[in-house]
């Protein structure tokens, strides 16, 4: 009867838990299922109103009585940057003329057609022209190429006896477009009659065909008094596609060497110009950020009209200027250090007066490209520029008060260590940009610091497993005060050592790299709502728990010592214990950054200073 009553109970239990697991399942799964049915019906409106679209985009056209299935909608009209000089160019009409007659929509009352303001003649054969979009020389497409070579093909396995020619068939017949080749190996091509660069491939017949009726429309485009010229202004063009509509589209963009500038036809979007700059309010200050794109153009397309002796003079002024402010101060803007500069100076010196080709302008353009950007980066020009590597120009916003006290308590519990390496940090990461040459001594100092803590903390490990061993301490018990803190001095050390080696590898990965990947990688680690001190803190977690793992020992040991010795031991190494920590504590209050007695007395003085003022002043209102 027992084991009958047994095997019903258990019975019963597994039935209750079955209840209790699909109770619970339903229960788990409804948000997923409640989700699921969300998605599904904005998929269902997404594909009905994609539907209306593409049935509103089209439209019947009667052309010669019969109908053909024509897009409904034309070019968007192209607006121009407005400018007191240059007359308004009318928009790029979409269908191409030929010479068949008008064509006419019929409205219907379901579907009425608005008409256009001007019309165009189109037939079945005209096409779409494209879409023109100004872009700047960092967005070129050539360092970005996905892979196209095949390993596997081997097209010329010998090579036929005079061969004297390397020239490849469609080499031969490029008409006015020539290919060049830049001094790193990219390829790209030359009208010079025109002053046309792009990196579109030009070889076969088929793109170089477009890329000239897109020329030809691109001159349409321009107004009256603008033409290309070798030696002032230039036009590079770039065929592509957009990668939302997959649409074909012409990137260009004109430059005048006269000024060192850039400029567009239409309205450019200034996000990747300004590269992650804020603030920027002024055409004084976007003049820098247009020349630094300028120099990149110069550096892709090397162009030999260029006054390259007067450039390599200029070039050679500011790099001596830069090193006398790397000599003379610890604050200097520039984007090179001391060694940098002296080797810049001597690349300067062989170049020498013999300058034109196209190596030594790719090398003198690189070199002004980066001065300018720092002038773009440091406010040049502007009342509010900044003139020293440590100097603030941004308004500070007012913080979280729970994220300024959590902020303290971290630093209390981390030894000061956030807020000497939040002092560093800040010495590099100014303004949300990065200082060159202080970024790579600020990560030499962190690779260091964390080498030298890797030691310490194998040392510690080592002794903490020796203490564990002394027949004193394994024999007592497991929950005991040395055997407890023993246990947490392992794992801090042990933590200590872990994150030394992670941070260590970090380091080596990114503190090496340029100055854009370090500015993408702080970007990243500063997003949240601590900022600069979340950096700050994960830098001191090494120091903090191998003083944590430290700390815990000395507990141990300590206490190991005061309860099982002698009076005699005990009063010894008690007064010996009490004079290191009195010498220890008095070093870290010498050392301290915050001091209480004098914040204390200046509050003092003010109060005394208030109090006198107001005591003064009650007699004469009396």
């Amino acid at each position: 009867m027992s084991r009958n009553h047994d095997g019903d109970s258990v019975r019963r239990l597994i039935h209750r838990l079955r209840v209790f697991l699909k109770v619970l399942f339903r229960h788990l799964t409804f948000p997923l299922r409640l989700v699921h049915h969300l998605c599904r019906t904005l998929l269902r409106l997404y594909y009905d109103s994609w539907s209306i679209a593409s049935r509103r985009r089209f439209q019947c056209i009667h052309t010669d009585g019969h109908p053909d299935r024509v897009a409904g909608s034309s070019q968007p009209t192209m607006p121009l940057l407005p400018s007191k000089h240059q007359p308004q160019v009318p928009s790029l009409l979409g269908p191409a003329s030929c010479s068949s007659g008008s064509v006419h929509a019929p409205p219907s009352p379901s579907n009425p057609v608005q008409q256009s303001p001007t019309t165009a003649p189109v037939n079945s054969q005209s096409q779409i022209s494209p879409e023109f979009v100004p872009f700047v020389p960092s967005d070129v497409m050539r360092y970005d190429k996905p892979p196209s070579i095949n390993p596997d093909a081997n097209k010329y396995e010998f090579i036929d006896p005079l061969t004297r020619e390397f020239l490849d068939a469609h080499q031969q017949d490029g008409g006015n477009w020539r290919a060049c080749i830049h001094p790193e190996g990219a390829l790209y091509f030359h009208d010079p009659t025109r002053g046309i660069y792009t990196d579109s491939n030009l070889h076969h017949s088929i793109p170089r065909c477009k890329m000239d009726s897109y020329v030809g429309q691109v001159f349409a485009l321009m107004p009256s008094g603008l033409q290309l010229d070798c030696d002032k202004i230039e036009l590079v063009m770039q065929l592509a596609r957009n990668q939302k509509t997959g649409v074909e589209i012409c990137r260009y963009y004109f430059v005048d060497h006269d000024k060192h500038l850039l400029f567009w036809l239409h309205k450019l979007p200034t996000v990747k110009l300004y590269c992650g700059v804020q603030g920027v309010e002024k055409l004084s200050h976007i003049k820098y950020a247009v020349e630094h794109q300028y120099w990149q153009h110069c550096e892709m397309y090397p162009n030999k009209n260029l006054l390259c002796t007067q450039l390599l003079k200029e070039l050679k002024e500011v790099v001596v200027h830069a090193s006398a402010e790397t000599i003379t101060t610890d604050v200097s803007l520039s984007p090179f250090d001391g060694d940098e500069l002296s080797k810049i100076l001597d690349l300067i010196d062989q170049l020498g007066e013999n300058v034109g080709g196209a190596y030594s302008i790719c090398v003198i353009a690189r070199f002004m490209r980066y001065f300018t950007r720092a002038k773009f980066f440091n406010f040049c020009g502007l009342p509010s520029a900044r003139l020293d590597a440590d100097q603030i120009v941004y308004k500070k916003k007012k913080r979280n008060k729970l994220i300024l006290v959590l902020s303290w308590a971290f630093n209390v519990a981390m030894f000061g260590a956030p807020q000497s390496h939040m002092e560093e940090l800040r010495r590099v990461w100014v303004d949300r940009s990065i200082n060159s040459p202080r970024w790579k001594n600020f990560n030499s100092k962190l690779s260091s610091e964390w080498s030298s803590i890797t030691i310490y903390a194998t040392v510690m490990v080592a002794v903490d497993v020796s203490f564990l061993a002394v027949p004193s301490v394994s024999s007592q018990d497991s929950g005991s005060v040395t055997t407890i803190s023993t246990y947490l001095s392992i794992f801090c050390i042990v933590g200590s050592l872990v994150v030394s080696l992670f941070l260590t590898r970090q380091n080596r990965m990114y503190g090496q790299e340029s100055a854009d990947t370090a500015v993408q990688f702080l970007k990243k680690m500063t997003g949240s709502a601590f900022g600069t001190k979340a950096v700050a803190t994960v830098h001191s977690l090494p120091y903090a728990m191998l003083l944590w793992g430290m700390l815990y020992f000395m507990l141990a040991f300590s206490y190991q010592v005061f309860t099982s010795t002698p009076t005699l031991t005990l009063a010894t190494s008690g007064s010996a214990c009490g004079l290191v920590a009195l010498f220890t504590l008095w070093l870290i209050y010498a050392a301290r950054d915050f001091h209480v007695s004098t914040r204390l007395l200046v509050w003092l003085r003010a109060s005394i200073c208030k109090a006198r003022s107001e005591t003064r002043t009650q007699p004469n209102t009396a």
